[in-house]
């Protein structure tokens, strides 16, 4: 099956669980409907931000706008950070431009092996985050 090799940790949070499992179980529909294949793709990304955040996320508490109004880290300061830090060694460089894609409305039509590419990076990201590091 496709879906074999794409685990995350048992000490990732149940949150990013649940959303990693519904983009898994989105992917599995697909069978019946391809175009739950861009469904499934495009919530990959909210998957990663969710991991993001609960990982680094307190790092970038109590930070406001010019008005005032809370400003959690996007996307793309969340993986800089996270790769800055030493959390993820995976190529981050073209994740943003794909989360805008599929967020922002897109008439791309996805298949199996497109979908899995990102789906595969997102997943090996959020084992990164979420693997303890080996004691020295």
């Amino acid at each position: 099956m496709d879906m074999v090799g794409c685990e995350i940790p048992e000490t990732a949070p149940q949150s990013v669980h649940r959303a990693h499992d519904a983009v898994r179980h989105a992917y599995i529909f697909a069978y019946f409907s391809y175009d739950l294949l861009t469904m499934a793709t495009a919530q990959t990304f909210p998957c990663l931000e969710l991991a993001l955040r609960e990982r680094i996320g307190a790092q970038f508490a109590g930070r406001v706008d010019k008005r005032g109004r809370p400003k959690p880290a996007m996307l793309n300061e969340l993986l800089k950070t996270a790769k800055a830090q030493g959390l993820i060694q995976s190529k981050i460089d073209y994740l943003s431009h794909m989360r805008n894609t599929f967020m922002h409305g897109s008439d791309i039509v996805l298949n199996p092996p497109m979908f899995l590419t990102t789906f595969q990076m997102v997943t090996t990201i959020i084992r990164e985050l979420f693997t303890p590091l080996p004691r020295a």
